[in-house]
């Protein structure tokens, strides 16, 4: 990555991450030192795109990372407002669709905690939807929004072993699971099955999450199947109740109209 120390200078993106990625740091990195206050504006999107020299699309993608973490808000007529840092509880936008999905992943961090092959229980096989006894590949990783201390949430990945290879990430990456099963086996995901409820989180679990076991967590899981529709992977995560919540904003309808 390629980013000037001086944010009044044009940002050039460079390296794995996102040119987006490196325009909301800088944002975030502005928030945090006070150049910005809790309830003053944000310069607009064209000062935005002339002052970090990107395209207007870039900083509404910059925008948005940060919106999704509660960090600002639009309001038409007004701008774009920093919000108080009084909360520390962050808020993701809800993910619904393959887009959503790739830049949720795009804008956080995974890092790998452990990888093995097992033969799948009858209890995971229902989940894995195979047969009980089948070998899978399974890598677990921590999910990090960017400059975070501690985990947002805990993944497990399960593959067919002959897709293995694409578990095998640098210690940290931003690029999905399934993405790289792609690129590797010229396979194309055309659906995802989400499936989300309430769980407790194990010793284990809240251990790797440095949280109280017990606590109450939103489990996710996530089924991906190729054109034919044949599972392609499965990943199974969970987000602390104290560290994360699911957040949406439904506009309503005029119910004469």
């Amino acid at each position: 990555m390629l980013v000037n120390g001086d944010s009044d200078r044009p940002v050039r993106g460079g390296g794995r991450q996102p040119l987006y990625a490196a325009v909301s740091e800088l944002l975030m990195k502005d928030i945090a030192s006070g150049k910005y206050k809790p309830s003053t504006t944000l310069p607009t999107e064209q000062e935005l795109t002339e002052l970090y020299g990107v395209s207007r699309q870039t900083v509404r993608q910059a925008l948005r990372v940060l919106r999704d973490r509660g960090m600002i808000s639009s309001h038409p007529g007004i701008g774009t407002i920093v919000r108080s840092a009084g909360v520390e509880t962050e808020t993701f936008r809800a993910v619904n669709s393959t887009s959503d999905l790739l830049h949720f992943v795009e804008s956080t961090e995974m890092r790998a905690t452990s990888r093995q092959e097992l033969k799948v229980a009858a209890e995971l096989a229902t989940v894995l939807g195979c047969k009980t006894g089948q070998l899978m590949s399974e890598a677990g990783f921590l999910r990090f929004s960017s400059g975070a201390d501690l985990p947002m949430s805990y993944v497990l990945i399960y593959l067919h072993p002959m897709y293995g290879e694409a578990q095998e990430t640098a210690a940290v990456s931003n690029t999905p699971i399934y993405k790289r099963i792609e690129q590797l086996y010229n396979i194309k995901v055309s659906e995802i099955q989400q499936d989300v409820t309430a769980t407790l989180l194990d010793d284990r679990i809240a251990a790797l999450l440095e949280t109280t076991p017990g606590e109450a967590a939103l489990k996710i899981t996530r089924s991906f199947y190729d054109s034919n529709q044949a599972l392609v992977q499965v990943s199974i995560s969970y987000y602390p109740s104290s560290r994360y919540t699911q957040s949406a904003r439904f506009r309503a309808t005029d119910s004469s109209s």
